[in-house]
């Protein structure tokens, strides 16, 4: 049986920490919609999205969303994902395309993580010239991060790039020089960093083959 194109979706805000209710409101979807919106949580997994689909459940970002329990065909669930991107591992950091950067530790079980927008760490230190931001698109761009994934939560490719003693070593001074105001305070673990990710989006000219090694 094939789902209706307009799903009527219901949403409120969704803190796990709390029981109090928050206002409900009706957001109804196309169907390619609620797909892309259950997406964000397994990707291209046929199965882990028909079974949400059928649950009728779903978070993204502090919103929790319901509907009344779907079960797509497969020719109407195929049609859906074609629309929405694939991973493309052939595909090189672009400094252009970088939305914000992820900075985690190797913590267990979960790395502390601290992420950055462009424009956040675009601010400059009154005595300097160049940013923060500026130093980390060079920084990586000089490096190739690794292609790691796409992510449908983002809308981006998601590029890794691991610090070694002596990359970390030129990070560190980065921070230390570049970093400014907010930035700089969320950075303070800064030496226990372990890795950099960087979230790219799809524009014209970012698609070209691995440089050779």
């Amino acid at each position: 049986m094939s789902a209706p194109e307009i799903i009527q979706v219901k949403y409120s805000e969704y803190l796990a920490q709390y029981a109090d209710i928050r206002p409900v409101r009706n957001q109804p979807m196309h169907f390619e919609e609620l797909v892309g919106l259950v997406l964000t949580h397994t990707g291209k997994d046929r199965e882990r999205l028909r079974e949400i689909l059928r649950q009728g459940t779903c978070t993204y970002n502090i919103y929790k969303y319901w509907w009344e329990a779907i079960d797509p065909d497969y020719t109407q669930l195929e049609l859906a994902l074609d629309t929405f991107p694939d991973p493309e591992p052939e595909r090189c950091f672009d400094p252009a395309c970088c939305l914000w950067v992820r900075f985690s530790d190797n913590a267990e079980p979960k790395p502390h993580q601290v992420t950055v927008e462009k424009e956040e760490a675009g601010q400059r230190r009154f005595w300097v010239r160049q940013s923060f931001w500026v130093f980390l698109m060079q920084f990586a761009a000089a490096r190739q991060p690794a292609y790691a994934d796409y992510s449908y939560y983002d809308k981006a490719d998601i590029f890794s790039l691991e610090l070694d003693a002596p990359k970390q070593m030129i990070f560190l001074e980065g921070v230390s020089r570049l970093a400014a105001g907010a930035v700089r305070r969320r950075l303070a673990r800064a030496p226990e960093f372990q890795r950099l990710e960087f979230a790219c989006t799809r524009q014209p000219g970012n698609l070209a083959s691995a440089p050779a090694t």
